[in-house]
């Protein structure tokens, strides 16, 4: 298995919509595929100070269901949709059993 993790901070003129829109096209995009075991997306509760404003953490069956999900064509064109709104990005990808 591996498990994708992403962690998003938005631009300042961000909106909630602009938020909404790209949480629907991931989730949508993530209906379309096989071998995604688990999908979740959550935004930031706000407890602490300086985290980040959005985060997915996604399993895949094996690496060639993550390949499908993070090079598919669908996926480049919300990043590319996208990229305005995202000040900061981490990620990490990690194989389990």
């Amino acid at each position: 298995m591996i498990r994708h993790v992403v962690l998003f901070q938005f631009t300042d003129d961000t909106t909630v919509e602009q938020i909404d829109d790209y949480e629907r096209s991931l989730v949508d995009y993530v209906a379309t595929l096989d071998g995604v075991e688990s999908y979740r997306i959550g935004r930031d509760a706000r407890i602490n100070p300086g985290t980040y404003d959005f985060s997915v953490i996604a399993e895949f069956a094996d690496e060639a269901a993550f390949r499908a999900y993070f090079d598919g064509a669908r996926h480049k064109e919300i990043q590319r949709n996208t990229a305005a709104m995202i000040a900061a990005k981490a990620s990490s990808q990690s194989r389990y059993e």
